[in-house]
């Protein structure tokens, strides 16, 4: 088995990371494998005792071989502390799995990602592996992994080698916007609210990282794998997430864990029908309707302070 560390990024949620590192450790692999944590700073004052206390879980933890602590001595913010994190492993890792603290994973996601990872791992093509998907009409496909074009971030794993290059400057991405031939119409085959958010991370409205491996995935025409069934569930939408807060639009239907064996799609079999699907609760149609129901829930929450 290839050398392999688990990533976790956290921040102030200390019982949604208890809830996160829980569901990894029911993955018999856990015990073998290192793991390490890039934990903001707090922000304010108001954020220290989360803080705080994400850090003391983690400092009790035990379960995995090694465990690595990155903790940050002043607030990163969201951005920064992937962007560092993720150099961090790309420099120093041939491969790692990715674990947000608001990720509740199946007991078969490590066991996925490894074999997958070793899988394509000398298929140029292929960015990463991601464990989410969203419910799916398979009909008799034979596979468990789809082959296809959009980043994800809900729980993922990756090489070194394919990592390193992402562009995360405001500067770097402002040039391929204006540079690179097709950019918006490329990014929007994949979803309606990708160029939005590439303009909202260049002008400061947002502090992200995932639209950055958006735009390498679209610039380099790398692929995305993944899985017909979920082995991650979201918990992180609620008014404690910092980019997370409105319509849970991302519950799907999730693996049973018990499966150990796998069969992957070779990188040339395309699914078009499939393909689709997934990126369906991304059209207009469907966007349009999440920001209203959001827009109503948060008139509702302002309404409910106010009185």
């Amino acid at each position: 088995m290839e050398k392999t560390i688990i990533g976790v990024f956290c921040y102030k949620r200390a019982s949604k990371l208890k809830a996160a590192v829980e569901a990894l450790l029911k993955n018999p692999e856990c015990a073998e494998m290192d793991i390490i944590f890039f934990a903001d700073g707090y922000k304010g004052e108001k954020d220290k005792q989360g803080v705080l206390e994400t850090r003391a879980y983690i400092n009790q933890l035990t379960g995995f071989k090694n465990i690595y602590k990155h903790y940050r001595d002043k607030n990163f913010s969201t951005g920064p502390n992937f962007h560092t994190g993720l150099s961090y492993l790309s420099n120093n890792y041939d491969q790692f799995i990715i674990v947000e603290d608001d990720l509740v994973v199946t007991p078969n996601y490590i066991k996925y990602l490894l074999d997958a990872l070793a899988f394509y791992k000398n298929e140029k093509s292929v960015f990463c592996v991601t464990g989410f998907a969203f419910p799916l009409e398979i009909g008799n496909y034979p596979f468990d992994t789809i082959m296809a074009n959009r980043f994800c971030s809900y729980g993922w794993g990756s090489w070194g080698d394919r990592v390193k290059n992402v562009v995360w400057d405001k500067a770097g991405l402002q040039k391929i916007v204006q540079t690179s031939p097709n950019f918006k119409n490329r990014l929007n085959q994949e979803g309606m609210d990708l160029y939005r958010m590439v303009l909202k991370e260049i002008n400061g409205t947002i502090s992200t990282w995932d639209i950055q491996m958006q735009v390498h995935v679209s610039e380099n025409r790398y692929q995305v794998v993944y899985p017909i069934i979920s082995k991650g569930t979201n918990i992180g939408f609620d008014e404690e997430s910092t980019n997370t807060f409105g319509v849970d639009y991302l519950q799907t239907p999730q693996d049973l864990g018990t499966k150990r064996t796998f069969k992957f799609c070779p990188v040339d079999v395309i699914e078009p029908n499939l393909q689709k699907q997934l990126k369906k609760p991304y059209s207009l149609p469907v966007l349009a309707k999440r920001k209203i129901m959001n827009d109503l829930i948060k008139f509702g929450s302002k309404f409910k302070k106010n009185n």
